[in-house]
């Protein structure tokens, strides 16, 4: 699958923690869906609201594409990227998706390519070196500027979670750590929300 073979074994020939993880939505993703559309309504409409109308936006790592949908509504130019492949054909119907991983999304879009990009959950199954990795990534694709938003877990102990749906991995940082590898991937943190997930809201220097 695209996106996704350069990362399916790690280096000690173990399965991938974030292709593992990723492939367990696939069996529940109409649940998924109908579970969390209603969620994050109001962020989304602060992140639309700090961008000039139109801006170009990526939702990197969109699901279904709830969020694609909501900034379309307010004006917005939208594309979205996503791991798990029945995800991206959902999104699909709400705007341009692609299949990626987000370990490689700094070679999909020319640098400078977005105005804003949007990770609302979507670094949560990498590891902490590859989200500092992917959070540089971001800032390369962003124009001087440019908006982001992110949040990920807070709380509970990293590592794997049986869930009803299946096991997955998660990170869990501290969101003073985390601000910090924000702004060390050259943003300005303009807001850190703390919570059981963190939000950092921040803008692209340059």
């Amino acid at each position: 699958m695209d996106g996704m073979m350069s990362h399916t074994t790690s280096a000690r020939g173990e399965l991938d923690p974030v292709a593992e993880s990723v492939a367990v939505y696939s069996d529940h993703a109409d649940d998924y869906a109908a579970v969390h559309a209603p969620k994050m309504a109001d962020r989304a409409e602060r992140f639309a609201g700090s961008l000039p109308t139109p801006s170009l936006i990526l939702d990197a790592g969109c699901g279904p594409g709830r969020d694609l949908a909501r900034f379309r509504a307010y004006g917005h130019v939208v594309r979205g990227v996503d791991l798990n492949p029945v995800f991206v054909a959902k999104a699909n119907t709400y705007a341009p998706t692609s299949q990626c991983d987000l370990r490689e999304i700094g070679t999909r879009f020319p640098a400078g390519t977005f105005d804003g990009v949007w990770a609302s959950a979507s670094l949560v199954h990498l590891d902490a070196a590859e989200t500092v990795d992917v959070l540089g990534q971001f800032g390369t694709l962003l124009r001087p500027g440019g908006k982001l938003y992110v949040c990920l877990k807070a709380t509970g102990h990293t590592g794997w979670l049986d869930e009803s749906e299946g096991r997955r991995w998660y990170t869990v940082w501290d969101p003073d750590e985390f601000a910090a590898a924000v702004r060390g991937a050259s943003f300005e943190v303009d807001r850190v929300d703390r919570g059981p997930y963190v939000e950092v809201w921040a803008s692209r220097n340059g």
